[in-house]
């Protein structure tokens, strides 16, 4: 019979459902395996009936088990599930999946002079050492001046480069918080921390939103609840997946309520530099509370692999051994060509040409499927540049984008649910993802799907859209331009 080791540091239901997680990470457990009975387990640990049946049940709504009547609790699964839906292998298929940036023809041709440049460098050979401080000081003084372009003032010195921000999130849900422990973030949020808390045991728990992003006074009321949450993560700039930005007074507030109730703010600004214009980061409201984290992932190119962290100095030497337990540095080429970039005016040069680009893409999806279908009027939000494009004659249906974002949040009419449309989508070689991949816990899941704009051509783009203007208005149409 499984029996659990429990961590004598949390409530014991936690520690069950923590110790699924780990052994089921470990090996000790599969997937199909049937774990022990209710009044077994407690007699076992010395507990009573009800603490298992708590653990159990925080153990399926973590995603880790499941119950079925009459047969028990089974284990379902890997804790770190894949949030995206296979690729459909057909050649024919548009992908609408993946949130990436435009790529600009010149990309290669600026990476190849680069990459000579480097070559002829006589101290190449340096790119081939290890780096205690994850990068040299030139690096992370060119990464700290990147960095103070968007209001945020820091010492070279304390900053530490990562392989990505995806990197940087793992590193810091490691360090800073403990299995069983509760991070806030949004009902809808990137699906990758989804998956990382999954396989650190960490709990989430969402925090209603609006066309603003997170709700200040959501945050304040769950932080007086128990169990009350260590962390907060927040994506306050082209939030993924709705696109929602903070106006600089909701970055505020939520700093000053981070403050009152002690919580560590995670603040990740991979989408920061795609707009010219973006209120101050959370940090500089709030520098001793957060960890900043950012990238070049999405505003130049996901293939450099190069991300930075920002935090308290107190937190630092904590960071940076998680970053030498996970992989001891980034890669100094990639980390080399990242900062050329920074430095000569090619980051510059990109990331206007991704902006002029996506600006058009985000007008395609304007004429296809904003204004004119279905009756479609734009309404303006209260947050510059935030669109939310309304259908009033179906109930329930609206879509949220940015103009200079690389996604789009459609709320789906009636009839349609999100599995129906996603199928219907699939059916028609087009693949979007549902709004369940981003979705913290199973109740209020909306019936939407998120649109990635970034990746397809042109014509794949025009036809994708089209394709999915025909599911929605039950008939062919021709192009609007």
């Amino acid at each position: 019979m499984w029996q659990p080791t429990l961590d004598d540091r949390s409530p014991r239901y936690q520690g069950i459902a923590d110790a699924i997680a780990r052994d089921l990470a470990d090996g000790v457990l599969r997937a199909g395996d049937r774990l022990p009975t209710h009044r077994r387990l407690a007699r076992a640990l010395g507990v009573t009936i009800g603490t298992v049946s708590r653990g159990y049940a925080e153990a399926e709504r973590r995603g880790l088990t499941t119950g079925e009547v009459g047969r028990g609790t089974f284990v379902r699964g890997a804790v770190s599930r894949d949030p995206w839906p296979e690729a459909s292998g057909e050649p024919e298929s548009i992908d609408l999946s993946l949130s990436l940036p435009v790529i600009v023809p010149e990309e290669g041709q600026m990476l190849a002079e680069s990459l000579s440049r480097i070559a002829a460098d006589p101290s190449i050979g340096r790119l081939l050492e290890y780096d205690a401080e994850t990068a040299n000081p030139r690096q992370r003084s060119v990464a700290a001046e990147w960095i103070g372009r968007l209001g945020l003032e820091v010492r070279p010195e304390r900053v530490l480069v990562t392989a990505g921000s995806q990197h940087g999130l793992n590193v810091t849900l490691a360090s800073m918080f403990r299995p069983g422990e509760v991070v806030l973030t949004g009902e809808l949020t990137y699906p990758s921390i989804k998956s990382q808390a999954r396989a650190l045991g960490i709990r989430l728990r969402g925090v209603e939103l609006d066309d603003e992003g997170m709700c200040p006074e959501a945050v304040d009321r769950l932080c007086r609840q128990e169990p009350r949450p260590s962390g907060l993560y927040v994506v306050p700039t082209l939030q993924n997946p709705t696109s929602a930005t903070q106006s600089e007074q909701r970055r505020r507030e939520l700093a000053l309520i981070a403050r009152e109730h002690k919580l560590w703010i995670m603040e990740d600004d991979v989408h920061g530099f795609l707009l010219p214009e973006v209120p101050p980061p959370i940090a500089s409201f709030a520098p001793d509370r957060t960890i900043y984290l950012s990238s070049l992932a999405k505003c130049l190119a996901p293939g450099l692999r190069t991300g930075f962290i920002v935090a308290p100095d107190e937190l630092r030497p904590r960071l940076l051994t998680g970053i030498h337990t996970s992989m001891w540095m980034p890669p100094p080429l990639m980390v080399e060509v990242s900062t050329r970039w920074l430095e000569d005016g090619t980051a510059d040069r990109l990331i206007e040409a991704k902006r002029r680009q996506t600006r058009k893409r985000q007008e395609l999806v304007t004429r296809l499927l904003g204004p004119g279908l279905l009756g479609s009027e734009m309404l303006g939000s209260e947050v510059p540049g935030t669109e939310v494009l309304d259908r009033p004659g179906l109930d329930g249906c609206r879509m949220l984008r940015h103009p200079l974002g690389y996604q789009v949040w459609l709320e789906l009419p009636e009839p349609w649910t999100t599995d129906e449309f996603v199928a219907a989508a699939r059916e028609r070689e087009v693949v979007v993802i549902g709004a369940g991949a981003f979705a913290v816990g199973r109740h209020g899941i909306p019936h939407a799907v998120r649109l990635s704009i970034g990746l397809p051509s042109w014509e794949d783009l025009e036809r994708g859209l089209l394709r999915l203007r025909e599911i929605l208005a039950g008939a062919a149409v021709t192009p609007a331009y």
